[in-house]
């Protein structure tokens, strides 16, 4: 009786520990997206040190007295950014040279906070070295593709478009509900929200919705941003066509005249 109350005050201390201690989060994104680590959602104090390792090499780290210090521009290249305010570490337009193990420290006068990350990337989905993916479209519906199958309902997605983000199209994360920007009329019953993949429809598109496009999927842990550089092409109407074939028939009827 005494070793199994033993053994029982044993497995409780150790499923403790497991409880206490943050897993790895898996993170899984395309080449070309925008990733942001997130080690916590609330705000810091400001007197931590915050270093974020990539493997086991120092990427970035942050303190109030020498403020932000990017340590490895060989394999990121100036796509990195650390928040100062939450110490979340965005990565911009993600390579596949940048899957790996991701870790932050957060170091504070009373304790130290560590949160590890596994980032994989797959596909393709900007050949751009902006990470902003081109859609060139004649009038019609539009559709931007995001290639993600795996939001959950509590996940938050947000559309804007053009350089001021204007909302165009979001969820609250609580529900499967969608609200969309009617007061812009050139979105009004034109956007259609696909909320298991994030895929935005712009239907019957014209060049007024040509701008960019950017999405935003928030988790707890991380969030994937992609952007959308659309053009939208006006084609060539029936009569306006009809006409210019009209046109070159004729020239061509009075040139054979002439000959």
């Amino acid at each position: 009786m005494r070793d199994t109350t033993l053994l029982f005050w044993v497995l409780l201390l150790v499923q403790g520990v497991v409880g206490d201690t943050d897993g790895v989060k898996t993170v899984s994104v395309m080449e070309g997206d925008s990733v942001t680590l997130n080690p916590d959602p609330t705000d810091l104090l400001g007197d931590e040190e915050i270093i974020w390792k990539f493997g086991n090499e120092i990427i970035a780290k942050m303190k109030e007295t020498y403020g932000i210090i990017y340590t490895d521009d060989l394999i990121f290249r100036d796509r990195l950014k650390l928040v100062k305010q939450t110490g979340s570490l965005t990565i911009t337009n993600i390579r596949t040279e940048n899957v790996g193990h991701y870790s932050v420290d957060i170091r504070k006068s009373t304790d130290t906070k560590l949160k590890t990350f596994q980032v994989t990337v797959h596909g393709v989905f900007s050949d751009e070295e902006d990470g902003v993916k081109t859609v060139s479209e004649t009038k019609g519906d539009v559709l931007l593709h995001t290639h993600l199958s795996h939001i959950q309902q509590n996940d938050p997605i947000e559309w804007t478009f053009g350089t001021q983000n204007i909302p165009v199209a979001k969820t609250d994360g609580k529900s499967y509900s969608i609200s969309y920007n009617y007061n812009d009329e050139r979105f009004k019953n034109r956007l259609l929200l696909d909320i298991r993949t994030g895929d935005l429809t712009i239907k019957k598109s014209s060049a007024e919705h040509s701008g960019l496009y950017q999405l935003k999927i928030i988790t707890s842990s991380y969030t994937i941003q992609k952007s959308f550089n659309v053009a939208v092409s006006g084609a060539v109407s029936g009569i306006f066509g009809a006409s210019v074939v009209l046109m070159v028939w004729a020239v061509t009827v009075f040139l054979l005249q002439e000959i």
